[in-house]
């Protein structure tokens, strides 16, 4: 029973750690996609599904947060509690970088070259 506790304790940091993980690489698939040489259509059908895919994963992240911070331990629900406010902060953050990558790799922009 000990380690369901644990589990729970954790989830909304797994969740976010998750999301993390998921948004660098959501943006190092655009950068690649960005890369790529030669005669190509613009992957936007790609750049959007991925988007909302990370969008959603985004939502659940947060959901879980949210849900799962009153069942936590009382030392790790103050710990949650603190934190409350960043968590959409840094979710947003994660998804804007996503979006630039994503608009640089749709619209087939590479900045400058030497």
């Amino acid at each position: 029973m000990e380690s369901t506790f644990a589990i729970i304790d954790m989830l909304p940091t797994y969740g976010l750690l998750c999301y993390a993980v998921l948004s660098v690489c959501v943006a190092v698939a655009f950068r690649t996609l960005n890369r790529t040489d030669g005669e190509r259509c613009h992957p936007r059908a790609a750049v959007v599904a991925l988007l909302i895919g990370s969008a959603a994963v985004a939502l659940f992240a947060y959901a879980a947060y949210v849900i799962a911070m009153p069942y936590a331990q009382p030392d790790m629900v103050d710990f949650y509690h603190t934190y409350q406010p960043v968590v959409p902060l840094f979710l947003t953050g994660c998804f804007a970088v996503q979006f630039v990558f994503g608009v640089a790799a749709a619209t087939g922009w590479r900045g400058r070259r030497k």
